[in-house]
């Protein structure tokens, strides 16, 4: 398990590199490759979050922030169905300093079609984190 767990970690840091590099160069990320930004497990978030670290070459740019919007923007604005598990799962690591953003779009994920929030977040692991798990609650999904 520990290998497999090293392995999606180190393919998640190649995807990141790519992503980062694509981005200092203010060029577009590529559907797949922002995709694959979404974090699988806390491992991958930290080191998805670690990009706003002082200490790392990304804090200054705006990286974890522009990317995330723009994942979220494949399901607000752009309907991009393939990004709608991945942004709840996103969502789902709201906390701190950034919690209010991703709860603003998940806001407008649930009043763009509330059933479908519901029968995606009912089957979903991530059901029991908050904000999920309360936005799930208080739209009596069941």
């Amino acid at each position: 398990m520990n290998e497999q767990q090293n392995l999606n970690e180190t393919d998640y840091l190649k995807n990141l590199t790519i992503a980062s590099e694509i981005y200092l160069n203010k060029k577009e990320i590529p559907t797949a490759v922002l995709l694959n930004l979404v974090p699988d497990n806390d491992a991958e978030f930290e080191v998805y979050y670690g990009t706003t670290y002082p200490d790392h070459k990304l804090s200054e740019t705006g990286f974890f922030y522009n990317t995330s919007q723009l994942i979220f923007e494949q399901v607000t604005a752009h309907k991009n169905n393939d990004f709608y598990l991945p942004s709840l799962q996103l969502i789902s690591y709201a906390d701190g300093e950034f919690a209010e953003i991703f709860i603003e779009y998940l806001k407008i994920i649930i009043e763009m079609d509330k059933q479908k929030f519901c029968a995606a977040v009912r089957e979903e692991k991530y059901r029991s984190y908050n904000p999920i798990k309360y936005y799930f609650e208080m739209n009596h999904c069941k």
